[in-house]
């Protein structure tokens, strides 16, 4: 779970206090847009994993767990 998770869901709980305000707006997309950005690159490459198992290129697979890791780690993805 990133950070941004976390915070998304104390401004939904906001949100349904009625306590949500219009200065919370610009945090709540800059939330939204790193969750969709990590949301996305971990779809990629859940599909690449996927192609390399069919293609069973090893070298490949291996790269791309490499990427996963620094995902995880970094919350930022390689080019793919």
């Amino acid at each position: 779970m990133l950070p941004t998770h976390i915070r998304l869901a104390e401004l939904y709980h906001l949100h349904k206090a009625g306590k949500l305000k219009a200065e919370h707006g610009p945090e709540l997309l800059q939330c939204l847009a790193v969750n969709a950005r990590y949301c996305w690159n971990t779809l990629k490459l859940q599909q690449l994993f996927n192609l390399t198992i069919s293609a069973e290129d090893i070298a490949w697979l291996n790269s791309l767990r490499n990427q996963e890791e620094t995902l995880r780690l970094t919350r930022r993805a390689l080019s793919l």
